[in-house]
């Protein structure tokens, strides 16, 4: 059993050994993965993505489009005053690399509530298959999920050697829904 500094490492390690054309196919089948998923939603569902980092999947450039085609709303978050604003992106053109080279949306795009968040990708470090997550240690996206007007479905997006047997949690810690890796969808039990 690790404790979370030590977790983060191991977990930073694992990702780091991962060969750039497993990350590429198990990213192409996460993203396929989450296609399938995204045509049961209502058109005019609002999904919050993310992306940008070396080591998570890469979910901007195919996904985007197809989840516009099937009339999904999304969003990117930008970060300001240490909290994760969304904001409205209707194509890469509404994109930029900002801080820690994650896609950002540019100044133009309109701000949305975090109510208005039907769904919400989540990243990660590592998860378990009863829902918990290990963050990167920034604590953004367990403010994000925190948040009294948050009531978005949470699904941890993330490679099959990111889920884990324990992770050590917090009273601070937000858990998520369902998780989607290359193998497909891990559904946790139903919590409080």
């Amino acid at each position: 059993m690790h404790d979370k500094p030590s977790l983060r490492q191991l977990m930073r390690e694992r990702l780091r050994t991962m060969d750039e054309a497993a990350r590429h196919d198990a990213s192409v089948h996460i993203a396929s993965h989450l296609e399938h998923l995204a045509a049961t939603w209502p058109a005019g569902t609002t999904v919050a993505l993310f992306g940008g980092l070396k080591n998570e999947p890469e979910l901007v450039t195919g996904l985007l489009p197809a989840l516009h085609a099937l009339g999904i709303r999304t969003c990117f978050f930008q970060i300001e005053h240490q909290a994760l604003q969304p904001r409205l992106v209707s194509s890469m053109e509404d994109l930029h690399r900002g801080q820690m080279n994650v896609w950002e949306p540019k100044p133009h795009c309109p701000i949305i509530d975090i109510a208005a968040l039907d769904i919400i990708l989540v990243p990660g470090l590592a998860f378990t298959h009863d829902g918990r997550r290990l963050g990167r240690g920034g604590g953004y996206y367990d403010r994000l999920l925190a948040h009294p007007s948050c009531r978005a479905q949470r699904i941890a997006i993330a490679f099959g050697l990111q889920i884990v047997d324990h992770i050590t949690t917090e009273f601070h810690d937000q858990h998520i829904h369902q998780i989607i890796t290359e193998s497909g969808l891990i559904q946790p039990p139903a919590s409080d």
